[in-house]
């Protein structure tokens, strides 16, 4: 062997190389805000360990005469629509360019998925993986892309884990969630007919979140529930089932939680109106801050966006959530959900408060009675939908 035979095999390795990165599949994601953007950068993370390359464009941020350039390069394009209006907004927005969209696509929405391009069962099989989320799943949907891609058989490849529609959540859990209240509390080791139950807290979510891999600002919840010492228990369930809650809450028709701390979106205000007066407990609200970090939520003088006010706010109170905090913000490197620190603990310390008051004997408890002095006057009180002096 000679330097010439090095030199020669060298080269047919580095042509190797670049033939492979040629052929690198490419995916572009196209989403919607509320999608959070730091969900693609942990997927860009998990495909690049099976030769994929993500990028992610939001449709707020793209130019106005967007053409089918948008997909140029790609090997196959994903639209993360979870819900119709997200789709909608999509479908509107890139209407002219979608006109010409010849590349292998997938449209991943929650009820009515569709695709052009890619075999039917190839289809089925990304859009379970990526609905359900998860790393697990996000590792099998780009180790199946890959292979397709490839040309290679993806049989081999584990199936997509599917979640339950409804389920209860801990970072902790060997599977992540339990698709039963029964099974999570044998889990606890909680006796929830025990005289001695400690305080349980409800904590609904989206399934997004774990989807998403984005409960940071939920798990920081959870540990504070249970430093506190009481029981967390953290769900999720579709947000037009009106009694979804009910059926985790008070399984078999016993009120399990005191509390219940709400981080979904309102979308079904009637519904969980008549949901949270049949169960008949105090429900406070905890959300997030999309546009920046703490720093930028403590200087923004509204401190909600405008956008959240409809679902967050006025459609939450309808239903009956009071005391709304803000009690996360978006970290600036990462571009998760993260939680505020002192807005947490002032959410969970709501929370653990009520739970004590209504075990409280009414002789031991303290009342103070504010009320709307405009104009002023001491005998102008006044108040919506109520009868004062029978209600004083």
């Amino acid at each position: 062997m000679n330097a010439d035979w090095f030199l020669r095999r060298a080269s047919a390795c580095l042509l190797l190389l670049a033939a492979g990165a040629a052929h690198a599949a490419s995916a572009l994601f196209i989403s919607s805000s509320p999608i959070q953007p730091g969900k693609f950068r942990l997927l860009a993370e998990h495909a690049a360990a099976h030769g994929v390359r993500v990028e992610a464009r939001f449709i707020e941020k793209l130019p106005p005469d967007v053409d089918a350039g948008l997909f140029r390069g790609h090997d196959f394009v994903f639209f993360d629509t979870p819900r119709d209006h997200l789709r909608d907004a999509v479908q509107a927005r890139l209407a002219p360019a979608l006109q010409a969209l010849k590349t292998p696509s997938l449209w991943l929405h929650d009820g009515q998925p569709s695709w052009n391009g890619l075999p039917d069962a190839l289809a089925k099989r990304l859009h379970a993986y990526y609905m359900n989320g998860s790393k697990t799943n996000f590792t099998g949907f780009f180790q199946t892309l890959a292979a397709h891609h490839a040309g290679r058989s993806w049989s081999g490849i584990a199936p997509p884990v599917v979640f339950p529609k409804t389920a209860i959540y801990h970072p902790a859990a060997p599977g992540l969630v339990f698709a039963d209240t029964a099974g999570y509390l044998a889990w606890k080791k909680v006796d929830a007919t025990g005289t001695g139950k400690p305080p349980v807290i409800a904590i609904a979510l989206h399934q997004q979140y774990i989807a998403a891999e984005q409960t940071a600002f939920i798990n920081d919840l959870i540990a504070r529930i249970e430093a506190a010492g009481a029981v967390p228990l953290a769900f999720y369930s579709p947000v037009m089932d009106a009694d979804a809650m009910r059926r985790i809450m008070a399984p078999g028709g016993r009120q399990l939680a005191e509390v219940l701390i709400n981080t979904q979106i309102m979308l079904n205000p009637e519904g969980r109106r008549k949901e949270f007066e049949a169960m008949g407990v105090p429900v406070i609200q905890a959300m997030p801050y999309r546009k920046g970090d703490a720093a930028a939520w403590a200087a923004d003088p509204q401190g909600v966006a405008l956008m959240d006010v409809p679902f967050y706010l006025a459609q939450a109170e309808y239903a009956g959530v009071a005391d709304i905090q803000i009690a996360a913000a978006t970290d600036k490197q990462s571009d998760q959900i993260v939680p505020i620190a002192a807005q947490s603990a002032a959410v969970v310390a709501k929370a653990l408060n009520l739970a004590r008051l209504q075990k409280k004997p009414n002789a031991e408890k303290k009342i103070a009675v504010l009320f709307w002095n405009y104009p002023p006057g001491e005998k102008n009180l006044g108040a919506s939908y109520m009868n004062l002096p029978r209600s004083l």
